[in-house]
C-alpha cells in the first residue's frame, strides 16, 4: 500500500483526493495545511492523519508521494524537498515562477534523487485531446497550416483579494498566463510543436490592485511552418470553456464545450466528447484522475520536460514586457 500526503487542501485538494479514490493499493494517508478548519474536515471526511507543519510531515517515513496543491511561490521550494525526503511528487501547475526553477528542479528529480516527479498538465488526457492527437499523428490530414487559441474567463478585485500571494509576480509568477491559461499554452505547443518566433503583448486592462497581466495575445511562429493565433483574458463576465481549432491541408478540427468537430466542405461532426469533471470547476477539464490514476499504475504521465515547452514560452512572453502593463 502506497500512502499519500496531499498538500494544500483548498480549490484543487479535494480533487485529488476524489482521484486517489479506487486506484488499487494507494490510499489518501495525510492531508497537510495550515488552515485548521480544513484539516478538520479532512479528518473527518477521510479519516487521515493531518499536519500543520510541510518540514514536520516529511519526516513520517509511512508517506511515500506527496501531492503539492500549495501557492505557485512554495512549488519549487516543497517539491526539492519532499524529493530530498524520499517522497515521489506529484506538483501542480505552475511547475515554478522561473525558468531557474525548472530546470533546478529537473535536475534534482532525474540526477539526484531519481525519484518520480508528476506535472499535472491533465488536459493531454482529456477525450477530446486523445483523439485529436491520434488523428495528427495518423499523418491523413497533411500538413499543419495554423492554430487559434482562446480563452476567455473571469477574476476580479474579490478574486484576487481572496489570498496575498495573487497578483503579484514574486509569489504568483505572473497572472493569467501562468494560472488561467497555462494549460491553453500547453495545447497549442503540443498540437502546433516548437516555437521559432513569436510577437506577443501582455496588458492589466479590467482588474485593479494587481501587479499581473489580465489579458495576453501572441502570434505565433511554429518551427514546422504553421501560425498560432493566441488570446486570453481575464476579463469576461463569466468562465467559459476555451477553444482549440487546427486547420491542416486536409482537415479541419474544432475543440470547444468539451467536444471535438471535424469540419470537412461545411459539413460538421462530432469525433469526440469529454468526460464531465464530478467535482472541482468544469473548466479545469476532467483528466485529473487519469493522470494520477497513471501515475501510480506505472503508465505514462507528464514529467517537467512536457511542462518545460510551455513555461519557456510563457516567461519569455513576461520577459518581453513584464513592467509597465
Amino acid at each position: 500500500m502506497r500512502n499519500v500526503c496531499i498538500v494544500g487542501y483548498g480549490a484543487v485538494g479535494p480533487v485529488h483526493a476524489a482521484a486517489l479514490e479506487g486506484i488499487e493499493n494507494v490510499r489518501l494517508y495525510a492531508v497537510c495545511d495550515i488552515n485548521p478548519q480544513k484539516l478538520e474536515i479532512c479528518r473527518t471526511q477521510y479519516g487521515c492523519k493531518v499536519f500543520s507543519d510541510f518540514d514536520e510531515m516529511l519526516l513520517d517515513t509511512s508517506i511515500d508521494a506527496v501531492h503539492i496543491c500549495t501557492p505557485h511561490y512554495l512549488h519549487k521550494e516543497m517539491a526539492v524537498k519532499a524529493l530530498s525526503a524520499g517522497k515521489a511528487v506529484v506538483l501542480e501547475k505552475p511547475v515554478g515562477i522561473n525558468l531557474t526553477e525548472i530546470e533546478e528542479l529537473h535536475t534534482i528529480s532525474k540526477e539526484q534523487t531519481k525519484l518520480p516527479l508528476c506535472v499535472m498538465m491533465q488536459n493531454r488526457t482529456n477525450a477530446c485531446v486523445v483523439k485529436l492527437k491520434e488523428r495528427i499523428e495518423s499523418r491523413d490530414v497533411g500538413a499543419l497550416q495554423g492554430i487559434i487559441a482562446n480563452l476567455n474567463w473571469h477574476r476580479d478585485e474579490s478574486y484576487y483579494a481572496q489570498d496575498a500571494w495573487r497578483g503579484k509576480w514574486q509569489t504568483e509568477g505572473g497572472g493569467l498566463l501562468i494560472n488561467q491559461a497555462v494549460h491553453l499554452v500547453d495545447l497549442m505547443l503540443y498540437f502546433g510543436g516548437p516555437v521559432k518566433n513569436f510577437e506577443s503583448e501582455i496588458h492589466r486592462w479590467g482588474v485593479t490592485g494587481i501587479e499581473v497581466e489580465d489579458t495576453a495575445s501572441a502570434i505565433v511562429q511554429f518551427e514546422n511552418g504553421a501560425k498560432g493565433i493566441f488570446h486570453a483574458t481575464n476579463c469576461y463576465v463569466t468562465d467559459e470553456a476555451f477553444q482549440v481549432e487546427l486547420r491542416f491541408e486536409k482537415a479541419h478540427f474544432r475543440y470547444a464545450d468539451g467536444l471535438l468537430y471535424e469540419i470537412l466542405d461545411g459539413d460538421v461532426r462530432v469525433l469526440a466528447k469529454d468526460e464531465k469533471l464530478q467535482i472541482g470547476k468544469s473548466y479545469w477539464g476532467c483528466g485529473h484522475q487519469t493522470v494520477i490514476r497513471n501515475f501510480y499504475e506505472g503508465k505514462d504521465y507528464p514529467g517537467i520536460e512536457d511542462a518545460y515547452g510551455a513555461m519557456k514560452f510563457v516567461f519569455e512572453i513576461y520577459d518581453k514586457k513584464k513592467s509597465g502593463i
